[in-house]
């Protein structure tokens, strides 16, 4: 009697949630047609000049502090652990609540995961005061998805669509009919996908790289540095079962902005004002850069105070237009027939990508 009872309410919650999707599908759709794009956004993300230069940013962290996550870090012992390694900005993103540090120490982009749906279509939204339920738990189209990113464009946000090859959630075919996102997660710990990238933006699908952790636990060695209870917790035994070792602390960003104030960190993401690091070890020193940009002259170019190993500025189809080794300066002239023109410069402790520059038509 009381298996007959349970089976009736789990099925009964199941029905309801399918007749939700059922109605959702049908009413919260949008055009998914891909209207002209603003080139000039892209033409030069780095042509805002800013008073500070390269601050480290770390974006997609989860915490404790969702229901059915207890066993993750608090925000105060990720925000010390990133502190310590160098952090300026970060921007917890917890599945569908927005998070905070009590006593912030850093510039705290507000943020959450957007998706609790089946198929792990997550979208990272920052600047964003208030979070947006999944109303998709099962079934999406793309005129679905791309209600979801007006909406969240209508209130400024700024929106990456994240960890694209995990499950086949956002697979080429769907991200080149939808439009507006900010940014593609191209550095995750699900892979580093950069051909995926070019495949878009050699389609005219514009976006920027995102880099991040999609952090769910602190390095072990990393945790007990912060730990403050001497009373054993879930955090503990997560920590000794997902040491996740190396998989922190790895992923991030190089933003430009005029001050670590919220709005103003915002705006140079919008701007794609930024790049997009992967060190390849998290425990390695990181190097020092310099200028990256665009000049009068249409040629893109390079000065960095410790030497790479290589730049390549890449371009349609993931082609290498220029290649340089071991070289502090370099540059490279826009070509006519150049639909966008990417760098990516490699360090023996890390790999650095630049947003594209797009030719205006």
């Amino acid at each position: 009697m009381k298996r007959s009872r349970l089976f009736f309410l789990v099925s009964s919650f199941l029905g309801i949630l399918v007749l939700g999707n059922l109605f959702t599908w049908a009413f919260f759709r949008a055009d998914t047609f891909r209207s002209s794009v603003d080139w000039e956004k892209y033409s030069n993300p780095y042509k805002r000049k800013t008073k500070l230069k390269l601050q480290k940013t770390g974006i997609h962290l989860h915490t404790n502090r969702t229901w059915f996550t207890p066993g993750r870090n608090s925000p105060e012992e990720i925000e010390t652990v990133y502190a310590a390694n160098g952090y300026k900005i970060l921007g917890f993103t917890d599945y569908e609540r927005i998070t905070n540090t009590d006593s912030p120490k850093l510039t705290q982009l507000k943020g959450y995961e957007w998706g609790t749906n089946l198929r792990k279509r997550h979208l990272s939204v920052l600047g964003l005061v208030e979070a947006s339920y999944d109303l998709f738990p099962f079934y999406a189209d793309p005129e679905n998805l791309q209600w979801v990113i007006d909406k969240f464009q209508s209130k400024k946000g700024f929106v990456v669509i994240n960890h694209p090859l995990l499950n086949e959630s956002f697979p080429l075919k769907l991200l080149s009919q939808l439009k507006e996102y900010d940014a593609l997660e191209v550095m995750s710990p699900f892979g580093d996908i950069p051909k995926f990238w070019d495949k878009l933006l050699s389609e005219k699908h514009p976006s920027f790289c995102m880099a991040s952790d999609d952090l769910h636990y602190l390095p072990r060695d990393e945790y007990l540095r912060v730990r403050t209870s001497g009373i054993p917790n879930w955090r503990d035994l997560s920590s000794e079962i997902y040491k996740q070792e190396g998989e922190s602390l790895m992923r991030y960003l190089l933003v430009n902005t005029d001050s670590l104030e919220e709005e103003e960190v915002l705006h140079s993401l919008k701007e794609g004002n930024y790049l997009c690091v992967r060190k390849m070890e998290r425990s390695l020193e990181e190097p020092k850069l310099g200028h990256l940009g665009l000049n009068s002259e249409n040629e893109i170019h390079f000065d960095f105070e410790d030497t790479p190993i290589s730049v390549d500025f890449i371009g349609q189809n993931s082609e290498i237009l220029s290649h340089t080794s071991y070289q502090n300066k370099g540059s490279y002239r826009l070509k006519p027939t150049d639909l966008y023109v990417r760098v990516q410069v490699v360090y023996p402790t890390a790999i650095i990508l630049s947003n594209p520059f797009f030719q205006k038509p």
